[in-house]
């Protein structure tokens, strides 16, 4: 058959348009100026080419009834849909744990009864961390329908479906007073949709609809659940968000909410388009959602995103290193908050994030254009560079903190486009002194530290002093200085009654002595052992295991010995305790069972026949 002109199909939509009753919806949109007249464009583009689509969806499926002759009465149709009712699935009722269940639930809410679609979707949603390698294949999977087709199953919740410019039209009429239903959580929306609003061809785009909410809840879910999935759930959230056209991209951003603060590292570094990326591309939209996430979350702005995981410290030092990457000059001065940290991670994350900005080549500057009186116009840096708040940062600081290690002001450019090499580099010079600056202070509080738990009165105050000092991250201790200490106050403490922390501080008395002595620090690891296995609590069957590896560090240690021969007499001893026990149980059971036997034979013995007279 000759391929149809697109005015002859349109003539043919409008004529069956005309025969069936008016379309299912309509919907009125009032827009001003450009706006306007951008939308109704854009509503003209999509109308049209929906009405070319249905044409020759037509015109095939009437070529392929004409073929096989297949032209069926109304009642026969009736009877064919009733018989292709979906087939029962068998699947655990349960919330998925393996991946042979979570894709037996995924075939079932595919394929299985629509009435069990509500139990499968909540069952999907509670899928575990473990089946993230399951869950992130299907959120980024293409769809075989079309968009418009998705648009029309959501529209019955509010769904709010991006245009192909990125523009939420349901959101903005709700944002300027219009009276409009926008959803805000597709997923219990679409579980209260009754399925008899929904038309037939459109079940699949509803059972998918479905699918695709529930693995963006079990996104989430795992991301909480397990911090070593909070980067790759987040960057591949951020891909779905751009899945058919950005369909799910709303309930894509509520997925992203959900995770919380642990989800600010990954958004900062996903914020930076990649170097070159035109502005129009996927890449550079992708990055500027990021960004628009972190802005919804309140945590766009450096204080705030640092502000929210201060009181975490491995996720502190992740929000600092990602500042690296962002290089953000709002949060020059913020880093320098945090390279004196007690905690050694964050203290390494702040110095690396500040030392990206002022080390390496110029930042390009953005620029704009200026309109001057008498029609000139000029041109201006928009913004300081990252460089330049680094630089301003860490001379205000010294400013405070050392004076004395300021450099006099200087000028980076010179004539004819040159830079000045030595202003270019004073910014990295002035945050070294400042960092040696820091280093040396945390020596000297070190040094006044052990000196004064060396010299204490109450030795195991001392100890605790000391223990303080090697957890925060301080700077290495000299071994020789604090391991004869720990040995001493560990033969104090044992000797008060308390092996456990005896052993502890022989422990550590050992592995400072690791790499200077290894002779001693086997002693001292043999000596803890033997405490450990006297410790209350401990079964015979412990004490045995850590008396057996001291045993093995030094096998003619006469402690060693000693010790294991003690426990072995215990054991035989309670061996023999035992047996007697059971020997004694044993023969009061047989007794007992003798009794009852005599007893059993009374109760039974038959009776003798009276005699007659």
């Amino acid at each position: 058959m000759a391929r149809r002109s697109p005015a002859l199909l349109g003539l043919l939509v409008f004529s069956v348009t005309g025969c069936t009753g008016p379309p299912a919806e309509v919907v009125i949109e009032t827009r001003v100026g450009e706006e306007r007249a951008r939308t109704d464009l854009e509503a003209a583009r999509e109308t049209t080419a929906a009405l070319l689509e249905v044409g020759e969806q037509w015109w095939a499926q009437r070529d392929q009834r004409r073929a096989v002759g297949q032209i069926v009465d109304s009642s026969a149709g009736a009877d064919t849909k009733a018989s292709s009712a979906p087939e029962p699935i068998a699947y655990d009722p349960l919330p998925p744990r393996d991946p042979s269940g979570f894709a037996a639930q995924v075939h079932a809410l595919r394929e299985g009864p629509l009435d069990e679609a509500v139990l499968l979707t909540r069952n999907l949603a509670e899928a575990g961390p473990k089946l993230w390698p399951e869950i992130a294949p299907l959120l980024l999977a293409e769809r075989d329908r079309p968009k418009r087709e998705y648009k029309q199953v959501l529209a019955l919740i509010g769904g709010d479906v991006p245009n192909r410019y990125g523009h939420f039209a349901l959101h903005w009429k709700k944002a300027h007073g219009y009276d409009v239903r926008v959803s805000e959580d597709w997923f219990e929306d679409l579980l209260g949709v009754a399925t008899a609003r929904i038309s037939t061809p459109l079940h699949p785009v509803y059972r998918d609809a479905l699918l695709t909410v529930a693995l963006l809840r079990a996104a989430s879910k795992a991301a909480r659940e397990d911090p070593k999935l909070v980067a790759d759930v987040v960057s591949t959230l951020l891909d779905s968000g751009y899945v058919l056209d950005g369909t799910f991209r709303d309930e894509v951003g509520r997925a992203i909410d959900a995770i919380g603060d642990p989800a600010i590292p990954p958004l900062l570094r996903e914020s930076v388009a990649p170097e070159g990326a035109d502005e129009a591309s996927t890449a550079a939209r992708r990055a500027a959602y990021a960004t628009y996430c972190l802005d919804r979350m309140d945590r766009l702005h450096p204080s705030r995103a640092i502000e929210a995981v201060s009181h975490e410290r491995r996720l502190l030092a992740d929000v600092l290193q990602a500042y690296a990457i962002v290089r953000d000059g709002e949060a020059a001065p913020l880093l320098l908050d945090h390279v004196d940290a007690d905690a050694p991670g964050v203290r390494r994350a702040a110095r690396d994030a500040f030392e990206s900005y002022v080390t390496g080549p110029l930042p390009s500057v953005r620029r704009k254009s200026i309109r001057l009186l008498g029609g000139r116009t000029s041109t201006q840096r928009a913004e300081l560079s990252y460089r330049e708040h680094a630089r301003l940062a860490i001379r205000q600081r010294l400013e405070t903190a050392a004076p004395e290690l300021l450099e006099p002001e200087c000028e980076l450019r010179l004539g004819g486009g040159l830079v000045d090499a030595k202003c270019e580099g004073q910014p990295e010079r002035l945050f070294g002194a400042y960092i040696d600056l820091l280093d040396r202070r945390r020596l000297a509080r070190r040094d006044a530290t052990v000196a004064q738990a060396l010299s204490s009165d109450d030795p195991i105050a001392g100890a605790a002093m000391l223990d303080t000092l090697l957890s925060d991250g301080s700077e290495p201790v000299d071994p020789d200085l604090i391991a004869p200490f720990y040995s001493e106050v560990a033969i104090e403490i044992e000797a008060s009654g308390d092996p456990a922390r005896a052993a502890q501080l022989l422990r550590k008395s050992a592995m400072l002595l690791a790499d200077v002595d290894a002779d001693r620090a086997r002693e001292l690891s043999v000596d803890a052992l033997v405490l450990e296995a006297q410790v209350d609590g401990v079964d015979e069957r412990g004490r045995m295991m850590l008396l057996g590896t001291a045993r093995d560090l030094a096998p003619d240690e006469p402690t060693v010995t000693a010790a294991l021969g003690q426990l072995e007499a215990q054991i035989d001893e309670s061996t023999a305790t035992t047996r007697g026990r059971l020997r004694l149980y044993l023969l009061a059971l047989l007794a007992c069972l003798g009794v009852l036997a005599w007893i059993g034979t009374r109760i039974h013995r038959p009776h003798e026949p009276a005699r007659e007279c």
